[in-house]
């Protein structure tokens, strides 16, 4: 299992959007609703955020969001999806242009792609890789983390060697969840990304791993 793979093997669903696009159009619309969702979500948060924030800012009526999106825990569960996705694409090009040789370096990788996603991405300190929106149709409901974990212990295994002794899914596990909660702490310490605060991160879950 190669680290292109990853992105396959983590998601189990495409989105909560009421009509499935079928053409460029529609995908670029759901795109920019999203984008606006998102940038809503920045402002002013997850429990604020309601479909007609979403219509006024991405210019579009109400008619067109619930189109898409059957209400407001529609657009927030396709947003942390979305969010999802991109966490798993930065991490893979993180890998791949690093080329890490441990658990930890790997790990590290994925810390740097979180922290990038931070940075740049509107509303992803609030929405990352948590759980606070329901997810139902994803299979089995499970936690992000877990539904990462799973794949990314096959991807260390085969990537770099890793002997795993049955407990490495779970270590990831632990691991995303943990670095999650860190890093959310280091930007609200800073919007930036408080330095002190990462590097805990990185020495709380290289303790973790080890």
């Amino acid at each position: 299992m190669a680290y292109n793979d990853l992105i396959g093997g983590a998601l189990t669903s495409g989105g909560k959007v009421r009509n499935e696009p079928v053409q460029a159009r529609s995908s670029e619309r759901i795109g920019a609703l999203l984008d606006a969702a998102s940038q809503v979500v920045s402002e002013v948060g997850i429990e604020r955020l309601t479909t007609a924030m979403v219509a006024e800012r991405a210019g579009a009526s109400i008619g067109t969001v619930y189109r898409y999106f059957p209400d407001r825990i529609a657009v927030l569960a396709a947003l942390s999806l979305r969010s999802f996705e991109r966490f798993l694409r930065a991490g893979v090009e993180k890998l791949d242009a690093a080329k890490p040789d441990t658990l930890v370096a790997a790990f590290d990788c994925l810390i740097d792609a979180a922290a990038e996603l931070h940075r740049t991405e509107p509303g992803y300190t609030s929405i990352r890789l948590s759980d606070q929106v329901a997810l139902p149709e994803v299979d089995g409901g499970s936690a992000i983390a877990t539904r990462t974990a799973g794949p990314l212990a096959a991807v260390f295994v085969s990537e770099l060697g890793i002997t795993d002794d049955g407990t490495l899914a779970e270590r990831l596990d632990v691991a995303l969840t943990v670095a999650d909660a860190l890093l959310v702490r280091a930007f609200i310490i800073d919007p930036a990304g408080d330095e002190a605060a990462i590097a805990v991160c990185r020495a709380v879950v290289a303790t973790q791993l080890a």
